[in-house]
This record gives C-alpha cells, structure tokens and sequence, in this order.
C-alpha cells in the first residue's frame, strides 16, 4: 500500500512539472570481492587435496551465494570455484538446499551437492544412498559441510567424501 502510495505521489509531483525533483540514489549493497569467502575444505577420494578460498570471478566462472537473501520455502544456494591440491586445478562446488527453512542441519533428500570440472568432464553428486550433513549457521552465509557423494561417470557411491567448513561472507 505504500509502495502504491509513493508511486502515486510521484506521479502527481511529475504532472504539477517541479523543476526540484529528486534523483533516485542507488541502495548500497555490499561488496564481496571474488577470491576473498573463506572455505576451509578437505577433499578425499578421486579429487584429493584442501580447498582454502575461491578463485575470482571470470567471465565463465562466477561465485554466488542467495546468503541472507533465501526465504523460508525457497531454495537456498552456493556455487563457487577453487582450486584444490598441489596441482591447483580449479573445481566448481554447488551446494543447494531445497525448501530453506532458515538455519540449521539439512540431509539427504533436502540438500544437493555437487562437485565439478569447470570443462564438465568430471563430477561428482549425492545419489540417495550418499550421507550428507549440511549446515547453515544463523548468518546464513556461513556452516559445515560432510558429504560422500557418487562419481557420475563410474557410479560408484562414496567415490568423493567432503569435510569442513563454508563461508560466503568475504
């Protein structure tokens, strides 16, 4: 009603022609510079190493996280890249929360992940046999994660185990 309000009263400002009208300003929003969440993760299995940060945006490779921005019912997501191991091969890991109901510990079937070769070559994700144990604290933008997840390519269940801690923060 008060959008509707305003809307109107702009509307009645612009017809009686006010040489004064305002210019909208932009909200600020937060900045997260790419390369700066922290991530302290431990990958075991077919794709062994830490992943310790994100790598910056590129034009094919952008970071996101809906953070304190997901409503309860809806899906709560996070898909970054980083490298992992000594060869410093970058990885894409997306995590996604299916009807969000806020902070707390999310399992098999409510949580997806996936981890996966920026090419798509290579990847991994829960099958419903996989364990899984999601955790999103009450910032929202920060928790745990201990996942097994399947191979796509072989099928082979438990191929790929996730352990540590997220945060999309900056």
């Amino acid at each position: 009603m008060l959008r509707f309000a305003g809307i109107v009263a702009l509307f009645v400002l612009a017809a009686c022609g006010s040489q004064n009208t305002a210019k909208p300003v932009a909200s600020p929003s937060p900045i997260i510079p790419a390369g700066n969440w922290n991530v302290s993760l431990t990958f075991k299995g077919d794709v062994a190493g830490q992943m310790t940060g994100i790598t910056p945006d590129t034009e094919t490779q952008q970071s996101f996280c809906s953070g304190i921005k997901a409503r309860n019912g809806e899906v709560w997501s996070d898909s970054f890249y980083g490298t992992i191991g000594a060869a410093s091969q970058v990885w894409q890991l997306t995590i996604a929360v299916e009807n969000f109901r806020g902070p707390g510990t999310y399992t098999q079937p409510a949580v997806n992940i996936a981890l996966q070769s920026p090419d798509n070559t290579k990847a991994w994700l829960n099958q419903p046999g996989d364990k899984i144990k999601f955790t999103i604290d009450r910032t929202l933008q920060s928790g745990t994660v201990d996942a097994s997840l399947t191979s796509a390519d072989s099928g082979k269940a438990g191929s790929e185990h996730i352990t540590g801690m997220w945060n999309c923060r900056g």
